[in-house]
């Protein structure tokens, strides 16, 4: 591609609080060997100094920044539609304050999606890192690697990880984020920009890292897993009323959610087991449940 040719991309970087993290997510996405971007940033009211700091950049460099700046904290659905409607990029590229690119990133999906016309949404793998020992815990995509339409996204829920998605932005919806979902909204994000067509795919390739810290909005607590896990239950109630012949799908992936509740309250864990059966029958819930009647529920897998 010729430089003067290179479809301008956003890179959508939303943040709270995450100024340290955030200086290096900022960095990576200056060096990468891709020159037409503008990098649009959503700050949610932080006051650990986010906002000053993000004044300097936009001094140092003149035309790349586009900030919006909340004087009030609206929650993440409400700060992503300030990055998402301020794009004016070809392509979008979404990040957390606190994740990171890898040199070639940019060039590698954009040069892709060019290539695939059909291709909405493209992702890849990420190195899931511990913040404080840099240490990486594992890759996102080790077992997951689907490429597919909007059934696969509807089946399988979010198997592309937030901060590895390039989105063509004409595709996305039309309102942006649903803010009938105050936290995880993503998913229902992906699966809207794919309601009337278009494929995701896959590059196999580490090409990002996602940090785990305690701050994560998607942090293993009891408290936001299921918050998240309710957002995931009406975003396939919102799908089913638009979209109800996919009904198989969305009720697999919910009958999937109701399962996966059952491990943060187990003094209700025969009764997710029984919804999820009843939801949708699946065998992974099926033997859950028989394992926990045959030992009088003394085994909870």
């Amino acid at each position: 591609m010729i430089k003067n040719e290179l479809p301008l991309v956003s890179v959508a970087i939303i943040t709270y609080n995450q100024k340290d993290f955030l200086k290096e997510c900022i960095d990576s996405i200056l060096i990468q060997d891709y020159s037409n971007i503008e990098i649009v940033i959503a700050d949610d009211c932080s006051i650990d100094g986010t906002q000053e700091m993000l004044s300097e950049y936009v001094l140092k460099y003149p035309n790349k920044f586009i900030l919006k700046l909340s004087n009030i904290n609206q929650g993440i659905t409400k700060n992503s539609n300030l990055a998402h409607f301020a794009c004016t990029g070809k392509y979008i590229a979404w990040m957390g304050g606190d994740d990171l690119m890898f040199q070639g990133k940019i060039r590698k999906q954009v040069n892709y999606m060019e290539k695939n016309p059909e291709c909405r949404i493209c992702y890849h793998n990420l190195d899931v890192f511990q913040s404080e020992t840099n240490k990486t815990l594992y890759y996102f995509n080790e077992k997951n690697k689907i490429s597919g339409n909007i059934k696969e996204i509807l089946k399988y829920g979010t198997f592309n990880g937030a901060c590895s998605n390039i989105v063509r932005r004409e595709n996305t919806p039309l309102k942006g984020f649903d803010e009938r979902v105050p936290t995880a909204s993503d998913w229902l994000y992906w699966i809207e920009t794919l309601l009337d067509g278009g494929k995701i795919h896959y590059i196999d390739e580490v090409l990002g890292r996602y940090r785990r810290h305690a701050n994560n909005i998607t942090n293993t607590s009891i408290d936001n897993t299921f918050k998240n896990q309710i957002d995931h239950l009406n975003t396939c109630n919102i799908t089913l009323i638009n979209a109800p012949h996919y009904h198989k799908e969305i009720l697999f992936r919910y009958s999937e959610i109701i399962r996966n509740m059952r491990l943060k309250q187990k003094k209700n864990y025969f009764n997710f087991l029984f919804i999820s059966l009843k939801v949708g029958f699946n065998i992974k819930s099926f033997i859950f449940l028989l394992v926990s009647i045959a030992t009088l529920g003394r085994i909870k897998i």
